[in-house]
């Protein structure tokens, strides 16, 4: 899921996060010296959300009717989550955010505060709905965004466009620079995407160490997209400058150790990542790596701890789940299952990587004519990044639509000269079954 870092704090919750910021206020801690500047990292980062949180769940049970801080509380759970990549934050953020709906006011019904939760889990339509129920006076720019955001991953490229540029023009802030830099990026316009990116860096103007390293790891990634793995490398070790032992920092990396040719780097930074942080996307990384190296059978134990993990988001969280469990299943798991995961992700999203990946399991699954035409599909919404060229080559090829596949080959090239390594498209099981229908 995407991930866009931004600090709200009331007042109250504010003097809690400052306070964890300064280390004050326990006197099991010492505050730093004055003067001194405590350097920010991941490690401190995460303390002072989860000092923050504890803070507030304790002033809400002195005030309980302050839905106010709740709705913060509920605000740094999903902060959190992002920052960690652990869903528990997810459902201790539901559960806090539907025990105070419950509390309110019919009329005061927090909708942007379900809206936000129900598009982070990829839940479109409650999204929309939450947002539908907004009143007149809730902040119409947020729910303008909310809706372009809906919009781009239900499929709907021009709505989206087109309120993502007003924003920019109208509103002008980072939020709105990103939002349009990431839609550009998927859109064929990477260069573009960039000059947004950079201009949303120097229009931040906050505190959070989460979000200036985000930035710089967004902009690495659109590097690294567009095959540029020194500037990407460059750009990564900024944003670990900002935010120092930063997984998603170190997994960027480690993407970019392995296509460079550092498979021995890749590898070690992969386990190291799986053993910090027990997500399963960096046990599958391992496990490939793995079973491409000298010690296949190593592998295994990290396909089980991986798929053990998947399931039991699938049965928590099903649709913010479906899209990394399907990468897990079309690697190492059964044909049949990686399409049904991948049917029900795209069900629930309909932009072009959702699709992409539904593609992929057709042809997974032996199914390759249904491959082509859904492929073709996502080439002719607009959709236009290396992933979806690369993918196209190689369904056509084995089609026998050589003169098409030529193309996709080329295009995937040329906006990225390792997009054919870095793309690869699992084949079916039994090649010889796959249909030509």
């Amino acid at each position: 899921m995407a991930s866009r870092p931004a600090f709200r704090l009331s007042a109250q919750l504010g003097l809690i996060f400052l306070c964890a910021l300064a280390g004050c206020g326990d006197g099991t801690k010492q505050a730093p010296a004055a003067g001194q500047v405590q350097k920010p990292s991941y490690d401190r980062e995460r303390v002072t959300l989860s000092e923050a949180i504890d803070g507030g769940r304790k002033l809400i049970e002195r005030q309980p009717e302050n839905s106010l801080l709740a709705l913060e509380t509920v605000s740094l759970y999903v902060e959190r989550a992002r920052l960690t990549g652990n869903f528990d934050d997810y459902r201790d953020a539901g559960a806090l955010l539907e025990t105070t709906t419950a509390r309110m006011d019919q009329r005061s019904f927090p909708c942007l505060a379900h809206a936000r939760l129900d598009y982070t889990l990829h839940r479109m339509q409650a999204a929309s709905a939450a947002l539908d129920a907004c009143p007149p006076s809730v902040a119409r720019d947020e729910v303008a965004g909310l809706r372009a955001d809906i919009a781009f991953y239900s499929g709907r490229y021009a709505e989206a466009e087109a309120i993502y540029r007003e924003l920019v023009n109208q509103v002008g802030t980072p939020q709105q620079y990103i939002r349009l830099a990431l839609f550009r990026s998927k859109m064929g316009s990477p260069g573009e995407a960039a000059a947004l990116l950079e201009a949303a860096e120097k229009r931040y103007h906050g505190v959070s160490a989460t979000m200036k390293a985000w930035l710089k790891v967004r902009r690495g990634a659109l590097a690294f997209e567009r095959g540029r793995i020194d500037e990407a490398l460059a750009l990564y070790a900024i944003a670990s400058d900002e935010l120092p032992g930063w997984w998603m920092i170190d997994e960027h990396i480690a993407e970019a150790k392995r296509i460079s040719g550092d498979t021995a780097g890749a590898t070690a930074l992969y386990a190291d990542l799986a053993k910090r942080t027990g997500l399963p996307e960096h046990m599958d990384e391992l496990a490939r790596l793995l079973r491409e190296g000298n010690t296949p059978e190593a592998a295994n134990e990290w396909v089980q701890r991986a798929e053990r993990l998947y399931r039991e988001r699938l049965e928590t969280f099903p649709e913010a789940s479906a899209g990394h469990a399907v990468e897990h299943f079309l690697q190492f798991g059964a044909p049949a299952e990686a399409l049904a995961l991948a049917r029900r992700s795209a069900a629930a999203r309909g932009d072009g990587d959702t699709q992409i990946a539904l593609c992929a399991a057709l042809y997974r699954a032996g199914r390759a004519g249904e491959a082509g035409a859904c492929i073709t599909r996502v080439q002719e919404s607009g959709w236009d990044t290396p992933q979806l060229h690369a993918m196209a080559a190689t369904i056509f090829a084995s089609l026998g639509r050589n003169a098409e596949a030529d193309a996709a080959r080329a295009k995937a090239l040329a906006r990225n000269r390792y997009a054919m390594r870095l793309y690869p498209v699992t084949p079916p099981v039994q090649s010889e079954m796959v249909s030509m229908l």
